[in-house]
């Protein structure tokens, strides 16, 4: 139970490579994620609004704009990956947190979604039934 209790403490079971120089430290405690993920996660809070603002929304419209949100995130580690430039914290927590908003879309959309297909079983069946 107690490594269950660290791993979650430490997020040891998130996939980061939890490099020190791109992670934040205050007082000298580093955080178990680097700045991008840090964002991501914080990008995910986009959720509870999104269900309430995106309720009629078309699914291809909100996946698409998902979709699109995760471009700057995508081109960002690409362009590093390949040696063309070096990105920094700022815009690593900035490509982060619009790429996990983006998720969130694609998050929402697939949920609304699921929603609309139960509901439309739910007809088909009553349909039959009647």
């Amino acid at each position: 139970m107690k490594e269950y209790f660290d791993a979650v403490i430490t997020l040891r079971f998130f996939p980061c490579h939890r490099k020190k120089e791109r992670s934040l430290v205050i007082r000298g405690k580093q955080f178990p994620m680097c700045y991008r993920c840090m964002s991501i996660l914080l990008g995910y809070l986009a959720v509870v609004p999104l269900l309430w603002l995106a309720a009629d929304v078309s699914f291809i419209k909100l996946f698409v704009v998902g979709v699109l949100l995760n471009f700057p995130m995508v081109i960002d580690g690409y362009t590093q990956l390949r040696g063309w430039r070096v990105s920094n914290n700022f815009l690593r927590s900035l490509t982060g947190l619009i790429s996990g908003m983006g998720m969130s879309c694609i998050i929402v959309a697939g949920s609304f979604q699921f929603h609309r297909a139960i509901k439309g079983f739910a007809n088909l069946i009553e349909f039959f039934m009647a």
